[in-house]
């Protein structure tokens, strides 16, 4: 992964299937389908991001099970060369039959979403009534159809002290990923919703001790500082074991953690085919129903600018994680109105002089 180019190919490539307000159950009307990409757009960019060779594509949205055409669509996928995940919430169209149906049209992944380890706290973030016990019935489906798992939890006030909890539940299951979203909030003047950058440390700390606990591996999303926690406390581990006095710094050589920053490399494409850099940043780089999305990822002004790390600002651009980290851009737009600032909830301050190697 140390030879991947970010320039040429994004990490991972998500489509929004169905539009984040589409209907919680029930056929999508033909309004729906007049503003959403057709069957035959949709295939149209699988073959835009097979041919760019994206290691990930996700099917997302609202409810992509809602479209009727989604497994065939998954099935286009594979024929392509791609290895397809699809991410659901609880609703009454997650069946076991259609978990089977995913199987045997060739999903590589499956991921669902827990807000808290009991029904209460899950349902109340959820605002699903009874969707507590429907996830934990498609997480027992997904084991049963030996379909790989991964599950994705928002990160709010309400359920951060949970987190152990939900770490301990999730353990019963057999799965891949856990995934904790941070939380970007929709504008300015609800910053009250992001962690202190005091508080993200001590997040930090307990997601670390937790994932050397249990059997699936544990990432974060818009908490892009959490790799440069990881590796200060791998290469602190390794100085203390071998009686050093330095603290070098060597990205390259920190197991587990890739030395190049994916979010750099994402793409999220709209339901109506407008090409992000992620969900939180509503800037287009342009849409794929007039051009080619390798044409936008790779020679947008957009997207070349968001891959540079040279454009970060502050105490981002002066850091010696910027390659690994570079700060979560999302935050950076809804709180300073400019992707490139510094991003805030990250406490750590750049060494003066750094030389990389």
């Amino acid at each position: 992964m140390k030879n991947f180019d970010l320039a040429t190919s994004p990490m991972v490539a998500v489509w929004e299937t169905t539009r984040a307000d589409a209907p919680y159950s029930g056929a999508i009307s033909p309004d729906w389908e007049s503003r959403e990409l057709s069957a035959t757009e949709a295939e149209k960019l699988i073959r835009d991001v097979a041919e760019m060779r994206a290691p990930v594509f996700v099917f997302a949205g609202a409810n992509p099970l809602l479209r009727p055409e989604i497994y065939s669509l998954v099935r286009y996928a594979c024929s392509c060369g791609l290895r397809p995940t699809m991410v659901l919430s609880d609703s009454p169209v997650l069946t076991r039959k259609a978990i089977l149906k995913l199987k045997s049209s060739g999903l590589s992944r499956l991921g669902l979403t827990l807000q808290g380890s009991n029904a209460g706290l899950h349902e109340e973030l959820s605002a699903a009534q009874g969707s507590f016990p429907r996830t934990i019935q498609a997480m027992r489906w997904a084991n049963e159809c030996r379909v790989p798992l991964q599950m994705h939890t928002e990160l709010c006030r309400s359920n951060v002290g949970d987190l152990e909890n939900m770490a301990s539940l999730l353990k019963s299951f057999r799965m891949l990923v856990w995934s904790l979203s941070f939380p970007v909030p929709e504008e300015k003047s609800r910053s009250a919703e992001i962690f202190t950058a005091d508080e993200l440390e001590r997040i930090f700390e307990r997601i670390y001790d937790m994932a050397q606990t249990v059997p699936f591996k544990v990432k974060t999303v818009e908490a892009d500082h959490y790799r440069r926690y990881v590796t200060q406390r791998r290469t602190l581990f390794r100085v203390e074991k071998s009686g050093s006095n330095a603290m070098p710094f060597r990205e390259e050589g920190i197991p587990g953690v890739l030395p190049i920053h994916e979010g750099r490399g994402s793409v999220f494409i709209t339901s109506t085919g407008e090409v992000f850099p992620n969900r939180h940043i509503s800037v287009s780089g342009g849409n794929i129903r007039k051009e080619k999305l390798k044409e936008i990822y790779r020679c947008s002004h957009l997207f070349r600018a968001f891959r540079d790390t040279a454009n970060l600002k502050g105490k981002c651009g002066r850091c010696e994680f910027k390659e690994m980290c570079g700060g979560s851009r999302a935050r950076a737009w809804v709180l300073a109105g400019d992707m490139f600032a510094a991003d805030d909830s990250c406490g750590y301050q750049p060494a003066l002089a750094y030389k990389a190697g």
